[in-house]
């Protein structure tokens, strides 16, 4: 036989149409649903919030001509009507503070608000300072109990793709999962970056050109997803872990290698024959790093580390006086003859050989002055 659950009312007299007191009433009773049997008594409320609540407990709507009893009662509004009806068979009368006390009382406010109820023999502060500021006020030593949270789950999901879209790729699968998604009615936006749009009249997907600079989407999305026939190694999936991005990928050797069903992500069958509903749960992606820049220097050894400019330090804009013919035999890294007046991107070291700090002591650039104007619009070579 199971064990009866205690039966407990919760009340507040007006349930708002928005606020901190009726977001803490239901999450608590979302949390807590299961552990007790909860009715909400309530006077009056925003219709919403109540046929929220509704959903999940049972509401009643409090009369003074009527006897309550119950094994616990909580007071979640402390202002409004005083409920004297109601009897709890543990004699455990609760009353909750979610404001500053002091703050009320020093603006002359306090007891326009709040009316002490009698039979209080508990009381709940639902931060550390509200426990201090309401004993420092009323003398009631609250016990303290931060506000219950709710769930943790997102109402849309995001995907994102960033592939070469050949055919081998995936693209029939990609369109199977979202005709999936939409039949189970999961909400979705899947951001697709590639060199090769489809034409789709499946809402929630929508194409981008590609970009190398994908790091900002990729760090929003909850999935990244690959579907392709064969992988060796995916870069896109690799990328996706070291961002702590969950992947969707295929049943392909290339993907298990990386992706474990349910810890990293979620592995389907190339015939796309599996329960949808589960990628609902998104896996809380471990931090990954494969280490594989500190392997290639211990294989190829003597390694000699060398500081080179990338693009995220100072480059300086010229513009070039000559075609740098006799510079380029020299200059291996640059591969490309600049035009006179033609405008680049140099690092410090290379201005100082165009300048001329070299054999033949020839300015080969002049700097540009309005080079922060156009700093952005020029590529480096």
């Amino acid at each position: 036989m199971k064990p009866k659950q205690k039966t407990i009312y919760i009340y507040q007299c007006y349930i708002c149409q928005i606020g901190g007191v009726e977001t803490f009433l239901y999450n608590w009773c979302y949390q807590l649903r299961n552990y007790y049997d909860i009715t909400v008594l309530y006077e009056n409320g925003d219709p919403y919030q109540i046929n929220r609540l509704s959903s999940i407990v049972k509401l009643m709507r409090y009369s003074k001509k009527e006897t309550y009893i119950c094994d616990i009662f909580i007071r979640n509004s402390v202002w409004g009507t005083v409920p004297n009806n109601i009897e709890s068979r543990d004699n455990r009368y609760i009353e909750m503070r979610h404001a500053d006390y002091k703050w009320l009382l020093d603006r002359g406010v306090l007891y326009n608000q709040y009316h002490p109820y009698p039979k209080t023999n508990e009381v709940i502060g639902c931060a550390k300072h509200v426990s201090r500021k309401s004993d420092e006020v009323l003398h009631d030593n609250p016990t303290t109990i931060y506000n219950i949270l709710g769930p943790k789950h997102k109402t849309k999901l995001k995907l994102i793709s960033c592939m070469r879209l050949d055919p081998e790729k995936g693209w029939s699968r990609m369109q199977k999962l979202a005709e999936m998604m939409h039949t189970a009615g999961i909400d979705f936006s899947w951001d697709i970056y590639t060199n090769n749009a489809q034409k789709t009249s499946i809402e929630g997907i929508y194409f981008h050109p590609q970009t190398f600079e994908i790091w900002d989407e990729l760090s929003r999305a909850d999935y990244c997803v690959l579907l392709s026939n064969a992988e060796g190694c995916p870069y896109t999936v690799l990328e996706a872990l070291q961002y702590q991005i969950p992947c969707i990928v295929t049943d392909v050797e290339g993907c298990t290698e990386l992706i474990q069903d349910g810890v990293n992500g979620y592995v389907v069958p190339l015939d796309m024959n599996f329960d949808i509903n589960k990628i609902k749960n998104i896996p809380k992606c471990p931090v990954y790093d494969n280490h594989a820049k500190e392997k290639w220097i211990e294989y190829l050894g003597d390694a000699v580390y060398i500081k080179k400019p990338t693009r995220d330090e100072r480059y300086i804009l010229v513009e070039a006086l000559n075609t740098y013919q006799q510079l380029y035999l020299q200059d291996s890294d640059l591969h490309y003859i600049p035009k006179p007046k033609e405008r680049w991107l140099v690092s410090e070291n290379r201005l100082e050989i165009l300048l001329g700090n070299n054999d033949y002591k020839q300015p080969f650039v002049k700097l540009v002055e309005d080079d922060e104007k156009i700093l952005n619009q020029e590529s480096s070579i």
